[in-house]
């Protein structure tokens, strides 16, 4: 298992390396980096200033590996905007997506599985029908919409995203994250706060996830169940809740890790337009922000953030894989 784990990290260098190259190479292509800190009025001379400032008058290769250099030792560069380092910022930013991201896949997990078993038990019936309805309708309707939707229906008695700011309830933070931090400090009253903040935006961005889930879990699950052993366990006399949930659904798990995982890193580099549309200030509305300000430095830190981010996720899929089937880590 170990062993498995190790080659799966190997393969995650080149991955994240060939997505520090693109964003890189996508930052100089779109114009040139240094009028773009500049501003659009900024006069010749202060332009090629800030071209020395920040080694932009260096070959392009030289820049790279210098880039490259400075990620090995955790410096992401500093923010033209904010003149604040890019690492400290993305450590501001980053709790804020996890807390969302977390939030969101727990519902939609809890929530898809659940369905997604009662439609397989129950094949052409009502809850069936409202199970593989429900989750048509939730892959087709925009996130932003659902967000702004939520946002009308249920304005004056939950709040709006917008999540609390550590400074208005701690001195200081111990883990980045409220809901935890309130905990620890035993402060029922602020992570009950904490969470009625989180819950329209989470539910918002699991959605999506929460009828991809359901509707794979239904899949799976009618798979499984038509199997010999299956039938065998039904033919010994056992319930249908005992076949289904000791019997059929660890091996149907497995396909349903892979989409639990991927929509995880999915919640994490996606949140984007959730994030716009609750103010939460989140690594997505980060990102956001450094397009608007062209603040490439930021941009690029952040986005390789979000792919390292996804490409962890598929790691932990794979470690989930190993410990479902021994099979596949022995392969």
């Amino acid at each position: 298992m170990r062993a498995f784990l190790l080659r799966r990290l190997a393969l995650a260098v080149p991955t994240l390396l060939g997505v520090s190259f693109l964003v890189f190479a996508l930052a100089h292509v779109g114009g040139d980096p240094a009028r773009a800190i500049a501003g659009e009025k900024a006069s010749a001379a202060e332009v090629e200033s800030v071209r020395r400032e920040y080694g932009l008058d260096r070959p392009l290769v030289v820049q790279y590996f210098a880039y490259l250099g400075g990620l090995a030792r955790g410096d992401f560069g500093r923010s033209a905007r904010s003149q604040k380092p890019v690492a400290a910022e993305l450590r501001e930013h980053f709790p804020a997506t996890v807390e969302l991201a977390t939030a969101a896949l727990l519902l939609a997990a809890l929530f898809g599985i659940g369905a997604g078993i009662i439609a397989a038990l129950r094949p052409g019936s009502l809850a069936d029908l409202a199970v593989m309805s429900g989750s048509l309708i939730g892959v087709s309707v925009p996130v932003f919409f659902l967000g702004m939707l939520a946002l009308f229906a249920f304005q004056g008695r939950l709040p709006g995203g917008n999540r609390l700011e550590f400074a208005t309830v701690f001195t200081a933070s111990r883990t980045g994250f409220l809901v935890i931090d309130a905990l620890l400090a035993g402060r029922a009253d602020v992570a009950r706060e904490a969470l009625l903040h989180l819950l329209l935006p989470a539910c918002a961005l699991a959605t999506i996830p929460l009828s991809v889930i359901a509707r794979l879990t239904r899949a799976s699950m009618l798979e499984t169940l038509s199997s010999d052993y299956v039938r065998t366990a039904r033919a010994k006399g056992l319930s249908t809740s005992v076949v289904a949930l000791r019997h059929a659904l660890r091996n149907a798990l497995v396909p349903i890790v892979t989409a639990v995982g991927l929509q995880y890193g999915t919640l994490l580099s996606g949140a984007v337009l959730t994030e716009t549309v609750f103010s939460w200030p989140g690594i997505g509305s980060y990102v956001v922000d450094t397009i608007r300000g062209k603040d490439f430095i930021a941009m690029q830190g952040a986005i390789l953030v979000i792919a390292a981010c996804f490409v962890f996720a598929n790691v932990a899929v794979d470690a989930a894989y190993g410990w479902l089937d021994p099979r596949i880590s022995r392969g």
